[in-house]
């Protein structure tokens, strides 16, 4: 039996401070955060669901740059490394962690930013000009479908128009660290806004490659660049659109057979570049008496190159894979809300109905050789369509009680075409949706329980060289989410906590298996009977004094992947699942007292030993770093010296389990790609 000790400690902390008076009462009230990913915006005092929100205090205390840096501050949200950054997350221990050769580019957690559909393609989430990073945990089906089957990541930055503002920001840091960011926007006419935004950043990526005598193998090079525009043309209509730019150029070497963690052999090394153009647009009328009309419309076009020197070294088998990708999405929303909430249609206090249409295309190219091996190539084609309709209503039961039903059905349907084997399509009609009961026990102390139905598409393995009992399509997976919460907050705004517990109940569960050794691997999908998780996530803000504020977070969770058999006969299953560390936690302890004066920050954080993939036993150590930063704010400028992973701490981001020494006949060991060692840098931001 586990210890839930520590949630509900943190839990028990913030209500008996609700209670008392323990606190500074000349400390300053908590920002209302509210969570703008949802269907419906909603104060986080009063979202029935597990979400952790990062305001922009937060990102800037804590020195975030890009999504990489936040994750750990997310209760039960793990990423798979083998990328420059990371592109494969999890949440609750849902979710891919690899798209190598035949790997679909289905996806259960959702990513947006700015409506921007961004699924799978995380490596490039930078918070250049963010403003707020919302995590909702559990399945979203009813709201968002399938490649929501785990949760929602939903990123905002700054809005166009307003008063004119404008920053510029560069770091310099350890790995040859270079950042120089640009931001300025605000008001070009009573009815239009504006904003831009740009960012270059380049490092080296702490690997030495012996062979080529070079340092940057492993480096990153990116551009991002965001222009947002509102426009109003009259009182009945709000546009905005936002154009995003992102390039990556990033190296990718990260393996040695000596699992050294800094020095890598390889005499090819490999490539994760990606390059994306995303917009989107969206309009808001008001005009009519009872109804809003929201039309959302995004789009995103993708090339990207993944590639590795498969022995990594430069006197073995000399395998070397490639992977270049061209990915299109394009997703068209209509959504209706009633304006008032209350009495909206008859029993019906609030509303809302929408259609949903995406369309995701994406065509690869693969090839591999060796020594042993001509070079050989292949073409794959996934083309999936999905056609939605949705419905969520509210309905006060009596003043401090309210219950909130949603629902989703969609056809899901996919095109494949397979290169050297016939072509497969698969299709299917789904549903989704979730019941929620909220009730105020007091201005400060409010209760939620949920019943959710999520959804997983099945779909096609495309590899082209399936053996003969290799699965040549998966099911769809059903996922049953049970959750109840609790939210309080102290009287004078001081203090916000929450803890909620929740059970998953997978049906069918899509289980991610390759077979092989070397350079030469096959990857599918096939299905499991069931599998279960249940756990507990707990959020706690206290604006202790004037200038001090303590946050953490924690998450445990306990799973069990029932034993099953592949369709290749084996038995498999029996054990945890892949992405489902026992706890995560982080506490941070920020000061900032005043525009001209010293600022910093700590934070702690850290996770337990976990499986990283479901088709082996071994697993990435638990950890816990220490990152942190001090500086001074003058009255336009702000420099700080910050430092992550303060104590060196040695621990992995991503492990493998295979043969890929010919020196021991190809005898299967555990590799590793070591995290990131102690970083420290300098940051300096003027605002005009």
């Amino acid at each position: 039996m586990r210890s839930y000790t520590l949630p509900i400690s943190l839990l028990y902390g913030a209500l008996t401070c609700t209670a008392g008076s323990a606190q500074d009462a000349s400390a300053p009230m908590l920002e209302t955060l509210v969570v703008e990913g949802d269907l419906w915006k909603t104060p986080i005092s009063q979202t029935a669901a597990s979400v952790t929100v990062l305001d922009t205090a937060t990102l800037e205390q804590a020195t975030l740059t890009h999504f990489e840096d936040a994750i750990a501050q997310i209760p039960n949200l793990t990423w798979s490394g083998g990328t420059a950054r990371p592109r494969y997350l999890q949440i609750r221990g849902i979710g891919e962690n690899s798209q190598f050769e035949g790997e679909t580019p289905d996806s259960t957690v959702r990513f947006l930013v700015d409506d921007i559909d961004l699924t799978g393609l995380a490596g490039v989430a930078s918070f250049l000009d963010m403003e707020q990073i919302e995590v909702l945990r559990g399945p979203q089906a009813g709201a968002f479908g399938a490649n929501a089957a785990a949760g929602l990541i939903y990123l905002r930055s700054a809005a166009p128009g307003g008063a004119w503002n404008s920053y510029a920001e560069t770091t310099i840091a350890e790995d040859s660290l270079l950042r120089f960011s640009v931001a300025t926007g605000g008001d070009v006419s009573e009815s239009l806004g504006i904003r831009l935004a740009i960012q270059q950043e380049t490092a080296n990526g702490f690997r030495d490659n012996l062979t080529l005598g070079e340092n940057d193998t492993n480096g990153i090079e990116e551009t991002t660049a965001r222009l947002k525009l509102g426009w109003s043309p009259n009182d009945n209509w709000q546009w905005d659109a936002t154009l995003l730019y992102a390039n990556a150029n990033n190296g990718y070497d990260s393996f040695a057979l000596d699992n050294n963690g800094s020095n890598t052999f390889s005499d090819e090394p490999g490539e994760d570049d990606q390059e994306t153009w995303g917009g989107s647009l969206r309009g808001s009328f008001t005009g009519w008496n009872d109804v809003a009309l929201t039309t959302i419309t995004s789009g995103t076009s993708t090339d990207s190159l993944y590639s590795y020197d498969a022995d990594w070294t430069d006197a073995s088998y000399g395998g070397f894979s490639r992977l270049d990708r061209e990915r299109a999405v394009i997703s068209q929303e209509l959504r209706f809300d009633s304006i008032d909430q209350e009495d909206a249609l008859g029993w019906i206090d609030r509303w809302t109905f929408g259609v949903f249409f995406q369309d995701l295309s994406e065509d690869t190219t693969g090839s591999y050789r060796d020594l042993f091996t001509p070079e050989s190539s292949f073409d794959t084609v996934y083309d999936a369509q999905t056609v939605s309709i949705y419905a969520q209503g509210s309905h006060q039961l009596s003043e401090r009680t309210e219950i909130t039903l949603g629902l989703r059905a969609e056809h899901y349907s996919l095109d494949t075409e397979t290169q050297f084997r016939t072509s497969e399509d698969f299709s299917d009609t789904l549903w989704g949706g979730k019941i929620s009961i909220q009730h105020a026990v007091s201005d400060t102390l409010r209760l939620f329980a949920s019943t959710t139905r999520g959804y997983k598409a099945g779909g096609v393995n495309i590899y082209p060289f399936l053996e003969a009992d290799d699965p040549l399509t998966y099911e769809t997976e059903t996922l049953w989410n049970y959750e109840v919460g609790v939210r309080a907050f102290s009287e004078d705004g001081h203090i916000s906590a929450a803890l909620t517990a929740f059970y998953l109940d997978r049906d069918t569960p899509q289980v991610r298996d390759s077979a092989g050794f070397g350079g030469s691997f096959r990857f599918f999908t096939d299905n499991g009977d069931s599998a279960h998780i249940s756990g507990l996530e707990t959020d706690l803000r206290w604006a202790i004094t004037d200038a001090w504020t303590l946050t953490a977070t924690a998450g445990i969770l306990d799973s069990e992947l029932d034993t099953f058999t592949l369709a290749n006969g084996l038995s498999a299953g029996g054990r945890e699942l892949a992405a489902t560390p026992r706890y995560t936690f982080s506490t941070g302890l920020a000061y900032a007292s005043g525009d001209e004066s010293w600022f910093g920050n700590v934070i702690w954080s850290g996770r337990s030993d976990y499986f990283q993939s479901n088709s082996h036993d071994a697993k990435l150590s638990s950890f816990t770093v220490v990152n942190g930063s001090i500086g001074y704010a003058f009255s336009s400028l702000r420099v700080s010296l910050w430092v992550k992973n303060l104590f060196d701490t040695e621990y992995e981001e991503r492990v493998f389990f295979f043969g890929n020494d010919p020196d021991i006949g190809f005898e299967a060991q555990r590799y590793i790609s070591a995290a990131d060692p102690r970083q420290i840098g300098v940051s300096a931001r003027l605002d005009w």
